[in-house]
């Protein structure tokens, strides 16, 4: 009979080596979980928001650089009565200088991959804005804004717009969800949201302050799968 000593060191080196392999069996499926989970997210992770372009048949969708600011300024003071009724950040933007430190912030945003901010061009003219808010990469999801300027409006580039970005959003950075607020008495606004597809999940009563006013908002949301049921009806959207 060997030493008790042997012995011991004997069943040590044994279990030694079961946990090994029961490690290395461990290290290769748990690689393999996360090759799978992860390999959808490498080439979107890869975009550069900041250089960002989409097209659809009628606009151009570009990155906000800190060059559109005198444009974007213009558009926004000529517009003002137009933009202000539904939109509170529109009375924070009193200068050109209001709208350069904006600018730099959105650039900040897509640099750090927090949001996306996106000019709305047709015929290589400005018409307005297309952006996401924050993106919650945890959960998978986003909001959409969108505005037009008033010389633009009932075009449908609004429309057009939120569709471009809304298949970048499912179809290239995987999205799970994506919803849209409008104030329930924003006809126009609602009407693109439905006519989009959105699914109608409530309204947040009183739920901004504008203009010593407090509005409603109708809350739409867009899941993936619901993005995979209606995604042939955004085609007429899209440069394909």
């Amino acid at each position: 009979m060997p030493p008790r000593h042997c012995a011991t060191r004997w069943v040590s080196r044994i279990t030694f080596r079961s946990h090994m392999a029961n490690y290395a069996r461990w290290k290769f499926q748990f690689t393999g979980f996360v090759k799978s989970s992860i390999k959808p997210y490498l080439s979107c992770m890869m975009d550069d928001f900041n250089n960002l372009e989409l097209h659809g048949r009628r606009v151009t969708l570009q990155a906000i650089k800190i060059g559109d600011v005198n444009k974007l300024y213009a558009i926004i003071r000529d517009s003002r009565e137009h933009l202000e009724k539904w939109l509170p950040w529109v009375d924070f933007i009193q200068s050109l200088e209001d709208e350069r430190h904006i600018i730099e912030q959105w650039i900040y945003d897509m640099q750090i991959r927090a949001a996306i901010h996106l000019s709305i061009k047709a015929e290589d003219e400005v018409v307005g804005m297309v952006s996401t808010g924050q993106i919650d990469w945890t959960n998978q999801r986003t909001s959409i804004g969108y505005w037009i300027k008033k010389e633009s409006v009932r075009q449908n580039f609004a429309s057009e717009a939120t569709a471009i970005l809304l298949t970048y959003l499912f179809d290239n950075l995987r999205l799970h969800r994506i919803f849209i607020q409008a104030a329930t008495d924003n006809d126009a606004s609602n009407g693109v949201i439905r006519k989009l597809g959105f699914k109608i999940e409530g309204v947040l009563r009183e739920n901004e302050r504008i203009k010593n006013r407090f509005l409603d908002h109708n809350i739409y949301g867009m899941t993936e799968m619901d993005y995979g049921q209606l995604k042939d009806s955004l085609h007429p959207f899209l440069h394909l």
